[in-house]
């Protein structure tokens, strides 16, 4: 069954994480703006999904979440309960874990984006995983991922990143083969503050622009990711 969480807890800490095909994050940056007002506002107002089989994995982002002041953390297991919690409760933003039984977090996120019915088409997602191989960086993208983070996750990093998913959304592109985030675009810095809250409007849709990176760019990103940038 679902689990549900409406209270602040101290964050969780001591874990590295890197955005994948991104390379290694400013630990310093991030903190500095976990403490602004303004973001710390725009947490609380936020609710989360985590789909996590792993209940020590899903603990640890749960604790980090709440940390920087979540209004509401959900955890499911499968893709059973999370179908069932996305449609009855207003979720801003999902944490998936690639493995998620029974059909993977793939094929879950092809069934969102590809359904024009489907009232959290356009939800953020981000996937993780302990899957540094570039194949399922491109597959997750592909179907239409915002962004792909390796396990295990800090608060530094984990804040940030949903900073930029929640709080500087990327167009939505619509073709016949493909439907999700604008698969180009570049970090260039913490976002402004901006928030995906009431009275947004509507989600644009953009052009499709082909192939986000070359094998090439993946390929030299991941490399830094994996050597923290050395």
């Amino acid at each position: 069954m679902p689990q549900v969480s409406d209270s602040a807890a101290d964050t969780t800490s001591g874990f590295n994480v890197w955005l994948l095909a991104y390379g290694p994050l400013n630990q310093r940056t991030a903190l500095r703006h976990a403490q602004s007002k303004q973001f710390d506002d725009q947490y609380r107002g936020l609710a989360f999904l985590i789909a996590d089989p792993n209940p020590h994995s899903s603990a640890i982002m749960h604790g980090i979440l709440r940390g920087l002041g979540a209004a509401r953390v959900v955890e499911v297991r499968n893709t059973r309960d999370a179908i069932q919690v996305l449609p009855d409760q207003k979720i801003d933003l999902m944490l998936c874990e690639l493995n998620l039984p029974t059909k993977g977090a793939l094929s879950f996120l092809r069934s969102i984006r590809q359904n024009p019915n489907n009232p959290c088409r356009t939800l953020p997602i981000i996937v993780t995983t302990v899957d540094t191989r570039t194949s399922t960086i491109k597959a997750a993208r592909d179907c239409g991922a915002n962004m792909v983070i390796a396990k295990p996750v800090s608060p530094a990093t984990l804040y940030e990143r949903i900073a930029w998913v929640a709080f500087h959304p990327r167009n939505f592109v619509d073709t016949a083969k493909y439907f999700g985030p604008d698969r180009r675009f570049k970090i260039e810095g913490l976002p402004d503050g901006g928030g995906r809250r009431t009275g947004d409007g509507e989600v644009e849709i953009a052009a499709d622009q082909g192939p986000a990176l070359s094998q090439n760019e993946i390929d030299m990103l991941l490399q830094e990711a994996r050597t923290g940038g050395a």
